[in-house]
């Protein structure tokens, strides 16, 4: 099945949680001038109208990145968001939601590889139009820089207008992204070990069948075995109804990945907006009611130093400064 669009549900709690941790990610990979690969299995459009009138029908968003970006312009929030908040404040300026593609392009130096896999034919040429563009902003290299139509005007926010260090560019240097239509997790997994060794993969499904977490976490195990130093970023959805099988792919991938090292690093981080039984389950077609997602989590095989400590710190600044009517909370892990 291939019903799921995130159009419906880009910049909601899932997307703050996904990408500020993605984001701490390439941060420490570009600690070192060494390249890296970038693979992203589950890419979708790659960037997303936060007007579109699917995104206006859940308002997901005004819930989400709207309501923390409102926050942050006036609170003071940790360092380890400082990106995060540069990159959706940049791009909600153009009222726009920048998917993981677009994180991805803006990190990674173009001497690494970045691949990305849809297997939707209506998202595909989106997704190839949009990886095609330059990103709004490059954070790779000596310092962060921003195109010239994207220059922030007097009485913007002040986190963003007295950056010194964002300087705009003439000449651009993204990394080129390669574009595939086909099943992102069995193509990761014939690709593994890259060339290039160091580097990540996100995976991001929709969990649509109950199938997909069995999927899954057989991916997350192959390619560990196959690419033993790669980060693994697995994204996961909180949803009352698939407890037991949420549960069950965690663990068979946390027994599977220490049985292949017990030195490795995992980390697991869970962001609740409600309670489990706070809403009622509804379709994907239908797109109203309650929310589906009470939360969501990501799992990270060989998780960077710190990373655990950073996503404390933004999920602690996070839960405080939204969703206080649904009760938030979080959890970080590590094994």
């Amino acid at each position: 099945m291939l019903s799921y669009r995130h159009a419906f549900h880009a910049g909601n709690h899932a997307d703050i949680l996904k990408h500020s941790v993605l984001v701490n990610i390439f941060e420490s990979l570009n600690q070192k001038e060494k390249p890296y690969t970038v693979f992203d299995t589950h890419a979708g459009s790659g960037i997303y109208n936060l007007e579109d009138e699917r995104a206006l029908k859940t308002n997901e968003a005004n819930d989400g990145i709207l309501s923390l970006l409102r926050k942050m312009d006036n609170i003071d929030f940790p360092e380890s968001l400082s990106n995060y908040y540069k990159i959706t404040d940049l791009y909600k300026r153009h009222k726009e939601y920048p998917g993981s593609v677009e994180f991805e392009k803006i990190f990674t130096n173009p001497a690494g590889a970045h691949l990305v896999f849809e297997l939707n034919n209506s998202e595909i040429d989106i997704l190839r139009e949009n990886a095609r563009k330059e990103p709004r902003i490059l954070l790779h290299g000596d310092s962060p820089r921003v195109k010239k139509e994207s220059i922030l005007e007097q009485g913007d926010s002040p986190h963003v207008k007295n950056e010194a260090n964002l300087k705009q560019w003439d000449s651009p240097h993204a990394i080129k992204t390669q574009v595939f239509l086909k099943d992102g997790l069995s193509g990761v997994i014939s690709m593994s070990p890259p060339k290039i060794k160091r580097g990540i993969v996100l995976i991001d499904p929709s969990y649509e069948e109950k199938n997909d977490y069995k999927l899954a976490e057989e991916a997350v195990s192959r390619i560990n075995k196959k690419w033993n130093v790669g980060i693994i970023a697995l994204w996961y959805p909180l949803l009352a109804h698939r407890s037991i099988e949420i549960e069950a792919m965690k663990n068979s991938i946390i027994a599977n990945v220490k049985a292949q090292n017990a030195n490795t690093d995992i980390m697991d981080a869970r962001l609740l907006v409600n309670k489990p039984d706070s809403h009622t389950e509804t379709s994907l077609k239908e797109n109203a009611g309650p929310p589906r997602l009470y939360g969501s989590g990501m799992l990270v095989i060989n998780f960077p130093w710190k990373l655990d400590e950073k996503t404390k710190d933004n999920f602690s600044y996070i839960t405080n400064a939204i969703y206080k009517n649904g009760c938030p909370s979080y959890e970080v892990n590590v094994y």
